[in-house]
């Protein structure tokens, strides 16, 4: 009796632990937003189907404020680099997120888009 009760207090815990892991790593991984004076932001990356290092990065609510909204780009960019090829080496096409903010357009929408593409090993 003693065995069974240990085994089933073994699974059970084992299967809270797991569960908690699978809360981590949604928690952790995918699309994250990123907090910039005051505001949520959060990246969408759009890969190209050719060729995986080309990719594109949008931004919503971008009118809100431009500097955040690049930042939040640069950060999705990033995660997706590292997890593609393992590094946040990226040749930025058009404005990047080092670009003045005053030199930057958005969508009517306030979307912020920016095109990339991660540098291969």
């Amino acid at each position: 009796m003693l065995k069974t009760s240990t085994k089933l207090a073994f699974c059970v815990a084992l299967a809270v632990m797991a569960s908690g892991c699978a809360r981590t790593k949604s928690a952790l991984g995918g699309s994250q937003s990123y907090s910039y004076e005051g505001y949520a932001y959060k990246g969408k990356i759009q890969r190209s189907k050719e060729d995986r290092a080309d990719f594109g990065v949008t931004v919503r609510g971008a009118d809100r404020g431009l500097s955040g909204a690049l930042e939040a780009a640069r950060i999705e960019a990033n995660r997706y680099c590292i997890d593609q090829y393992g590094n946040t080496d990226i040749s930025w096409s058009g404005p990047t997120p080092d670009t003045d903010p005053s030199e930057i357009s958005i969508s009517e929408n306030g979307i912020l888009e920016l095109r990339g593409r991660c540098k291969t090993w």
